[in-house]
């Protein structure tokens, strides 16, 4: 009498990975119904849930909370460097983060441009505080600049502001301001390259800036 044995069944060779955020975008903005919802034709409550359904693949559903550096767990532990602390504290979610963007088309665009924003701020591990400051700031700063006053128009002129303002850290602060870039979703940092183009080049320069300080403040160096 033989022994039979049974194997243990095995996943299929074949098998395809689960698609990346990015790819299962790509295949939601495929899909004619659900851009027919995103762009208002079938009413404003549908628009909003296909809204949701973009910022949901955006974020992945495994989106893990940025950790906390371990010098602003050490600063927190501490009364007197707490409050320091408290501005560089990154987000837990993306909800923290309130932008109000009154130069908007409308509600609807109001709210893309938001989800936008909160998933690039988080993708960084913004402080809320901080990453609300900025982007006041910015859509303060988009409304007065001159027409051919942009870092678009003169490229040459935000070299010479970023040299001016950061001295012999320039390298560097670019370079951390990069990284920032490289770690946002792909729609997050075409519209962050967008914004400083069309900017004038000393707020540019000031956004580099802040790009560079929330990746420092992060642990990236």
């Amino acid at each position: 009498m033989t022994e039979e044995t049974t194997a243990a069944p095995q996943a299929s060779a074949t098998e395809a990975p689960a698609p990346s955020p990015q790819e299962a975008l790509a295949g939601l903005q495929a899909d004619k119904e659900w851009s027919a919802d995103f762009n208002g034709d079938n009413g404003r409550i549908a628009q909003r849930k296909a809204a949701e359904r973009k910022s949901t693949l955006l974020r992945g559903e495994e989106t893990k909370v940025p950790a906390v550096p371990e010098h602003l767990r050490e600063a927190m532990a501490d009364n007197e460097t707490r409050p320091h602390a408290e501005r560089y504290l990154p987000a837990s979610d993306p909800s923290e983060y309130q932008f109000h963007f009154n130069d908007a088309e409308s509600f609807e665009h109001s709210q893309e441009l938001t989800a936008l924003a909160q998933e690039t701020a988080f993708s960084v591990g913004a402080n809320s505080q901080f990453a609300q400051a900025t982007v006041s700031h910015i859509q303060e700063r988009l409304g007065r600049v001159p027409e051919g006053s942009s870092v678009d128009s003169n490229p040459g002129s935000f070299d010479a502001a970023i040299a001016s303002r950061y001295g012999d850290r320039a390298t560097d602060t670019i370079n951390d301001a990069e990284a920032a870039l490289n770690a946002m979703p792909p729609e997050g940092k075409v519209w962050v390259q967008n914004i400083l183009k069309a900017l004038d080049p000393e707020t540019a320069t000031w956004v580099v800036g802040r790009l560079a300080s929330t990746r420092r403040a992060g642990g990236g160096r």
